[in-house]
């Protein structure tokens, strides 16, 4: 993650604030690539206490990730508005804008986050395919369980043996 900007000389303050909000919001994806990677091993150990755990630092730092874009749509709106765009301000767009130092700090921000984000859609589907066949294995296993029928051997009135049998596991999709 590239480092915190300290010379404040010619840059306009909205850039700096965006950039600072751009790199907590980079340590957040930091953080919910660790945290899924966890989660990951929490499926595959089927460690249910993690697998909680982990979820609710998730949640957690949702919130936290919901108030920084929140911070930075309002940011990118003051910026368009700073440097006559009319539509959306992205990065590219805004780095075009400012001075070099800024623009070097923001494309490397812009790589990073770019880095994280694909990282985090590649391990969120992995997890995903093991939820879904965890799913899967214990619905075959359910349908094996419903399969299995003992015999009932019990006696009719003309005092034969039944030849009915029933199943050991109920079905629970009736």
């Amino acid at each position: 993650m590239p480092k915190n900007i300290n010379d404040s000389g010619s840059h306009s303050e909205p850039v700096l604030e965006l950039v600072a909000i751009l790199q907590k919001e980079a340590s957040l994806f930091e953080t919910f690539l660790d945290l899924m990677e966890k989660q990951q091993k929490a499926l595959v150990k089927n460690d249910v206490d993690e697998l909680n755990r982990v979820t609710d630092i998730q949640r957690e730092k949702a919130v936290e990730s919901r108030l920084l874009s929140k911070r930075r749509e309002a940011l990118t709106k003051e910026l368009a508005s700073e440097v006559g765009s009319d539509g959306d301000l992205t990065i590219s767009r805004l780095i075009e804008c400012v001075s070099s130092d800024q623009a070097l700090i923001l494309g490397q921000l812009q790589e990073t986050i770019l880095d994280l984000n694909s990282r985090i859609v590649r391990v969120r589907s992995q997890n995903e395919m093991l939820i879904n066949r965890s799913r899967e294995n214990i619905m075959k296993t359910m349908e094996l369980l419903g399969s299995i029928h003992a015999p009932d051997n019990n006696y009719q009135k003309e005092g034969k043996k039944t030849d009915n049998v029933r199943s050991i596991a109920l079905d629970r999709r009736a």
